[in-house]
């Protein structure tokens, strides 16, 4: 009676005009398995025919306990985001069951793969909530509409079903880096009791996109996709394991069955620790959003004032205040308190915000030891600085650049084509001869701190930053990824800084040179730079006509994140793709 009552439910839902249909796979269960029948609704990945999807879906059967009928229908030219494919196809599946004779099956998954994981999650959401038992994305992810705030808390992720994230560390198309976002907010940060039993997250090594199917390549997985380090045998055996296990434990319910997926989701977590690291390095705006607070400084403005993170935002960016003890370095004994606080570097209203020495209690226009203020120290040793800098992150949007999202008409910016992690660092820093003129070093000479090279100077304190930050990054990486990388990878270096026009918005506009040599693949990386000397031209501070922008050193800094991301995925693509 149940499978009567769900195959009316899904009729209602599906019957319709009927797209395409004659390419439609239904696999009947593995003889011989005995209990309950369930049935999974598989949608075909992007230009991957549907019988690309006959051997993984036997596996599937094959691993899991009770008898199991895989269904996959053929959307029009093989594509899942036209409308009405999904609604016809699962129609015709029920009626092609019926007319079989299938009458016990007892639970319904839905799963998808790329293009058809992106589409089935709104087809589930939208019609299926009552019918389904649960639902399982391969080489996909569920997207950020489906994240929702709960201010005064964290942000939670809620979907009406248990849903099951399966990604390959070597897929080229729905990088890794992107399933570690899943990973990290699904489950790390869920304030539920058994967010595993949810909404888990599982990544396997060395699988690639194209391992979830098989058959020949389309063109963009050919143009995007890893090379796989396991055979399509293993990766088959692999995943449907873990969705084997996953459809157990839904149906039973059983702790000893979703400790199977527990223990999955407990490696994956581990195996992504490095993607965590980086991004909470950059402070990456998709785990929280920037607080972006208007906080009163000592000197009762905003001009100088820090943010704090909570639950629901970060304060600040990690890697800038590591930055700006490199930038303030290279004096014996000095120690550096930074504190970074993320705001958008255009704002004016009702402050700008700069970086700032504090320890001046009485003057927010001092510049301590340049002269005209006495420094904050003695000398350097013994000395503790508290500084406070100021961090925009600026991540690509998907719009013209998303050729994924374009091709496939979807409207949906959230498809994992694009690098997740930031494009540059819009860090304002104090220069390097603020800081020791404040350590009570005297008469610094701001040519020989602070000037690049390329106008006379003596180093290019943005690139020695940003030298760091690919230190950082590589330090990280597991040593699998790092030897593949260093193998196959094309490899960033840091090129001088170049000077902007002497003016605020021409440094904000103007951004991280990220140079791609087109017949090698390797990559230089430029930051702009823009400063000025310890001392203040004219009368300025918040309540008068004119921030005071004496004694900064800004830089479009080379997020760490970004570096790591390039070493799992993007720098591979030209010698270590399919």
């Amino acid at each position: 009676m149940l499978w009567l009552s769900l195959g009316l439910g899904l009729l209602s839902v599906c019957k319709g005009t009927r797209l395409e249909g004659s390419a439609d796979v239904i696999l009947p269960p593995v003889e011989g398995k005995t209990g309950d029948a369930s049935l999974m609704i598989f949608i075909q990945g992007a230009s991957i025919p549907t019988k690309g999807y006959q051997p993984i879906g036997a596996k599937i059967q094959e691993a899991f306990d009770s008898p199991l009928w895989f269904a996959a229908p053929q959307c029009p030219e093989d594509i899942a985001a036209i409308p009405g494919c999904i609604k016809s196809g699962v129609g015709r599946i029920m009626d092609a069951l019926e007319k079989k004779g299938v009458s016990n099956i007892k639970s319904v998954f839905f799963a998808g793969h790329s293009l058809g994981g992106a589409m089935v999650q709104d087809y589930v959401a939208s019609n299926m909530k009552e019918d389904v038992k649960g639902m399982v994305l391969l080489g996909s992810f569920l997207t950020r509409k489906y994240k929702k705030n709960r201010f005064p808390n964290t942000p939670q992720y809620e979907f009406p079903v248990p849903t099951l994230t399966v990604g390959g560390e070597l897929d080229g198309l729905s990088r890794i880096t992107r399933i570690t976002e899943s990973l990290h907010t699904q489950v790390t940060m869920s304030a539920s009791k058994h967010p595993e039993r949810e909404l888990p997250v599982v990544v396997l090594p060395g699988v690639s996109h194209m391992q979830f199917a098989s058959g020949t390549p389309p063109s963009l997985v050919k143009k995007r996709d890893l090379r796989a380090e396991v055979t399509e045998e293993e990766a088959h055996d692999a995943i449907a394991s873990d969705v084997a296990a996953f459809l157990s434990a839904v149906i039973t319910n059983a702790d000893e069955s979703w400790a199977k997926v527990e223990a999955r989701v407990k490696e994956s977590t581990t195996f992504t620790q490095p993607i965590v690291d980086a991004f909470n390095m950059e402070a990456y705006h998709q785990f929280l959003p920037p607080c972006l607070c208007e906080a009163k400084d000592e000197y009762g403005y905003m001009e100088y004032g820090t943010c704090q993170s909570n639950a629901t935002c970060t304060g600040g960016t990690p890697w800038t205040a590591k930055a700006q003890q490199i930038l303030g370095g290279g004096l014996e004994g000095l120690e550096m308190t930074v504190v970074d606080s993320s705001h958008i570097v255009t704002e004016e209203r009702p402050s700008c915000h700069l970086p700032h020495i504090h320890g001046n209690l009485t003057d927010s226009a001092a510049n301590p030891g340049n002269g005209k203020s006495p420094p904050l120290c003695d000398s350097p040793k013994g000395c503790t600085l508290n500084i406070t800098t100021v961090t925009q992150q600026m991540y690509q949007s998907a719009g013209e650049f998303d050729w994924w999202r374009i091709h496939f008409n979807l409207s949906s910016a959230d498809t994992g084509y694009l690098m997740e992690s930031a494009t540059e660092l819009k860090a304002k820093l104090k220069s390097r001869q603020s800081i020791w003129e404040a350590a009570g070093v005297p008469n610094v000479n701001y040519t020989a701190s602070d000037v690049p090279t390329g106008e006379g100077g003596d180093g290019d304190r943005c690139a020695e930053i940003n030298a760091a930050a690919i230190e950082w990054a590589m330090s990280v990486l597991p040593k699998t990824t790092k030897d593949r990388f260093m193998k196959y990878g094309n490899k960033i270096t840091i090129g001088p800084d170049q000077k902007t026009c002497i003016a605020g918005p021409c440094w904000i506009f103007d951004p991280l040179k990220w140079e791609e040599d087109k017949k090698t693949g390797d990559v230089t990386v430029k930051s702009v730079w823009l400063g000025e000397k310890n001392k203040n031209i004219y009368p300025c501070g918040e309540g008068k006509t004119l921030p005071c922008d004496a004694g900064f050193h800004y830089c479009k800094l080379l997020s760490p994140a970004r570096v790591v991301e390039w070493a799992y995925v993007d720098g591979l693509r030209k010698n270590y793709g399919i």
